[in-house]
């Protein structure tokens, strides 16, 4: 399988919520860099991704995946773009992020940075605040 296609199949593990997946194609050592945080192993990452969908699923109305996109960078770092799909008390948003994404020599993930966007970022606060989750 070629290194995108892992990303892709990643990603799409992600949009349907299959972390048995994700785990599979992640490197014992894999790291997961999330700001200042940093989640190494494919348990401690899979249940991050987990663990925010279930809190998402409780405090919204409704959240639903997009389908992820897969740009190559080279031959090892592939960026995929997320969109998810917000609502509470009527009101709707869309959220898009990125992840940066390196496949090493063993075609596993070896690294998973979460990509900033602060003005995406105020955004989504903005959308927390009126609906009242902020």
């Amino acid at each position: 399988m070629s290194k995108r296609n892992i990303v892709l199949q990643f990603g799409k593990a992600l949009d349907r919520d299959e972390f048995s997946i994700v785990r599979s194609l992640l490197e014992d050592a894999c790291e997961y860099a999330i700001g200042e945080q940093k989640l190494i192993g494919p348990e401690a990452i899979a249940n991050s991704y987990e663990s925010n969908m279930i809190e998402g699923r409780k405090k919204l109305d409704k959240l639903e995946w997009g389908q992820c996109k897969v740009e190559q960078i080279n031959d090892t770092e592939f960026y995929v773009h997320f969109t998810d799909y917000l609502m509470h008390k009527g009101e709707e948003y869309t959220h898009r992020c990125k992840q940066k994404i390196r496949v090493g020599v063993q075609n596993k993930i070896v690294h998973i940075e979460h990509i900033s966007d602060p003005s995406e970022q105020e955004r989504l606060d903005n959308f927390y605040k009126r609906v009242g989750l902020k």
